[in-house]
């Protein structure tokens, strides 16, 4: 009642022309809701010219370059758990051109002079924006008139060392232009309820080429979203009816994506069946459905060969001997733990052959038995994206029945721990569980989190020397709660390393709060725009293995949820990130994180 009272003050005082104190104007947004926006944007460059000059004078009517921007634009939503604290501007790192136009028309903590840092909006560099925004109207509209100026990325305090001189060669070596916005600002209600900017730049892509580029982007109000209410839910449900409804069309058909060319040493087609049989099962398709058993029947004559392969299989396998609704259950607080899997007896043994061969497909150049790195097939080479997916199918591979012993997971987590980057500063860490929200359920008091000091450490792709990005990151929280689980599963206790790692997860956590973004891969920049739905699948499997509802008091859930609802087509698929890309592959990971899939890992006993 108060706050109405505020607002309906607020705006007699708009009405009669009265000026506000810049203090009140402020985002008014639900905690952990949303504003949606309708947009249209569009872009177009000039020729290649020998001179800047040359450039500017042309006319940009062109294709624009395929890297200047990503192919998904992100969502037109802003999220509350975007804003800095003091709800007045966008506090997260910006990855995408559109959204430091988004970032400037949003910032209503700049009422007359602009100047904004983005650092890192590849391939542009390092971007400054600086100008005025005129006068507030009756009606709450304001132009702004800026420039732009770009450069090689610069060295960011807290950054890891190197991390500039690895992103100066995907940048352009200068970058001037000028910005013009035009916002309206409805003061009471707390809204931009709209705003149109147009980015007129001059490039210079290297030594002896330039180019002209223009940008213009326009957004309509369109709705205040509560925190998961009942139209975030049908959504919800919705997309992942329509996603499922691809998918099993995809199997029915047969089609090519799904077959193994024999070109190369891997069995992906048949991981994408599994993927596919997965990602139905979690979608809600009954594991005796017809076009569940005709997939099983076929996944049962594949031969499996690498590792993302054997180990989705693995899952698939798994996933439909599972009780029905597990994971939903234990995040509900109705069971503790996942149950043992009772296959039957042709599936324990293809379960049984599968794991033996995903054993196999490790880097010989250590000792397994104290070290495992995952390779695709056995290999001198290991990455932390496959090191997940071992760890993934050893744990699905141990709830099915099959013997792993407690000493494989253990060899698994050491070296996720040896390859964890340096830290880059310190963060009061939360991680509100399941069990946290459930305690508040049904009242409008926040949940009691305790807070954890941590360093912030994420994962690279291969090594620790490598900058890490969010992907990764999630990766490696993974396999390290999977091996952790798989440890003690087995009845391995060792206090000394599950003490390296719980504090090694909780760093990762905090590496994940301090670069937490959905609308791009975090992190290293030059990874931003890559494989971002399998980034969103690895957020969603990192924060349910842990039982995290909310990250440092965001709901990465319902924000990446409202990223995802964005890039659904008509006929239930996902756009993908680049055009070589699979739609099986993206709506396979959107479905998958949207359903919750991964049940939380720890279990007791075999």
């Amino acid at each position: 009642m108060g706050t109405l009272i505020h607002r309906t003050f607020l705006l007699s005082l708009c009405s009669a022309g009265i000026a506000l104190p810049a203090q009140e104007l402020v985002w008014h947004i639900p905690k952990r809701g949303a504003v949606e926006y309708r947009r249209t944007w569009h872009a177009t460059a000039g020729p290649a010219t020998k001179s800047a000059n040359e450039a500017r004078s042309g006319d940009p009517k062109g294709k624009v370059p395929e890297r200047y921007l990503p192919r998904l634009a992100p969502a037109p939503v802003l999220c509350q758990g975007e804003l800095r604290e003091d709800q007045k501007a966008i506090g997260d790192p910006v990855r995408d051109l559109r959204d430091v136009l988004r970032a400037v028309a949003f910032d209503l903590a700049s009422r007359s002079s602009v100047r904004s840092k983005f650092p890192r909006v590849l391939p542009f560099g390092d971007l400054v924006v600086s100008g005025n925004w005129g006068t507030m109207t009756d009606d709450g509209t304001q132009l702004l008139r800026a420039t732009v100026t770009g450069k090689v990325p610069a060295v960011i305090q807290g950054e890891l060392r190197g991390t500039a001189e690895q992103l100066r060669p995907f940048c352009m070596q200068g970058v001037e232009g000028t910005l013009r916005a035009q916002r309206r600002i409805d003061v009471a209600a707390g809204l931009v309820t709209s705003f149109s900017a147009e980015i007129d730049l001059v490039v210079t892509e290297d030594q002896r080429q330039f180019r002209r580029f223009q940008l213009a982007d326009e957004w309509q109000f369109v709705a205040v979203r509560d925190n998961q209410d009942a139209d975030f839910r049908l959504r919800t449900a919705d997309a992942i009816r329509h996603g499922v409804a691809f998918v099993k069309d995809a199997i029915d058909d047969r089609k090519s994506f799904l077959l193994d060319t024999g070109k190369e040493n891997r069995s992906y087609g048949s991981g994408r069946l599994a993927l596919a049989l997965l990602t139905l099962l979690h979608g809600h398709v009954g594991r005796d459905e017809p076009v569940v058993d005709r997939g099983f029947d076929d996944l049962r004559k594949r031969a499996f060969v690498d590792t993302y392969s054997l180990a989705t299989a693995l899952m698939a396998m798994a996933a439909r001997y599972a009780p029905a609704g597990e994971a939903e259950r234990i995040r509900n607080g109705e069971l503790a733990t996942i149950a043992p899997r009772a296959l039957e007896d042709r599936d324990r043994k293809l379960v049984q052959q599968w794991t033996e061969q995903l054993r196999k497909n490790v880097d010989p150049r250590s000792d397994a038995t104290r070290v495992m790195r995952f390779n695709y097939v056995a290999g001198p080479r290991y990455d932390t994206s496959l090191q997940q997916y071992g760890l993934l199918g050893l744990w699905s591979a141990h709830t099915c029945g099959v013997e792993v012993p407690a000493t494989t997971f253990a060899a698994a987590a050491r070296h996720l721990l040896s390859v964890q980057c340096e830290a880059v500063g310190r963060v009061p860490l939360q991680l509100a569980s399941y069990a946290n929200l459930r305690e508040v359920l049904g009242t409008d008091a926040e949940p009691k989190v305790p807070e954890r000091r941590a360093v912030a450490r994420g994962f690279a792709y291969e090594e620790a020397a490598e900058p890490p990005f969010g992907s990764m990151t999630s990766a490696g929280i993974s396999g390290l709660l999977l091996a952790r689980a798989g440890m003690q599963a087995n009845g391995l206790r060792d206090k000394v390393m599950e003490g390296q790692i719980d504090e090694s997860v909780r760093d990762a956590f905090a590496w994940l709060a301090q670069e937490f973004s959905v609308r791009a891969n975090p992190g290293f920049a030059e990874r931003a725009d890559h494989h971002w739905y399998y980034w969103l699948y690895g957020l969603e499997r990192s924060c349910e293995l842990h039982g995290v509802a909310w990250l440092q008091g965001r709901d990465w859930y319902y924000e990446g949820a409202m990223q995802l609802f964005s890039h659904q087509q008509a006929n239930g698929s996902f756009r993908t990130e680049f055009s070589s890309s699979l739609l099986i592959e993206t709506t396979c990971f959107a479905v998958l994180f949207l359903a919750k899939s991964t049940p939380s890992a720890p279990i007791t006993g075999g």
